[in-house]
């Protein structure tokens, strides 16, 4: 897991190309202005979707994670907790496996962390990384955010 500023993120030469790529092209759209939907970067490998939504409380969100992409969350306006940690070489599932949607449910995450995200700030979860976003420890509130999506095949 990453967790970074977008502004200074999409720069920062350490991190895969696929990567810096999704967020440059994030930034060159100006996401404070997108309106809600899917946006392709490049077909099924690349896209990012503006959310809108309110968050929920932590405890009540089922704990995901991924095999096929990468996921960035970008926090636009709100605050996001996302609940986090590592989901070991194959992780409980508390039911089966969506691979046309590529998303997997668990029961829990052991050891969890929190992530806090501020306007501006974003988390990287890679493919096989528990975590609960759109979630909050106060009160449910308004969120809007992007979910980027990265094919792991592009992150060499």
């Amino acid at each position: 897991m990453i967790i970074d500023a977008l502004a200074t993120a999409a720069r920062n030469p350490l991190y895969p190309a696929a990567l810096r790529q999704m967020l440059t092209t994030i930034l060159e759209h100006r996401p404070e202005n997108l309106p809600a939907g899917r946006y392709q970067v490049q077909g099924d490998q690349m896209f990012f979707n503006v959310v809108e939504g309110e968050t929920r409380p932590l405890a009540s969100q089922k704990p995901e994670f991924h095999r096929q992409y990468l996921d960035v969350h970008i926090v636009l306006e709100g605050h996001e907790v996302i609940g986090a940690g590592v989901a070991g070489p194959e992780p409980t599932l508390s039911e089966p496996f969506n691979a046309a949607h590529d998303i997997g449910f668990c029961p829990a995450i052991p050891g969890e962390t929190q992530i806090h995200l501020q306007p501006g700030e974003l988390a990287v979860i890679f493919p096989g990384e528990l975590h609960r976003p759109m979630s909050t420890c106060q009160a449910p509130a308004a969120l809007r955010k992007i979910v980027a999506k990265i094919d792991r095949a592009l992150l060499g």
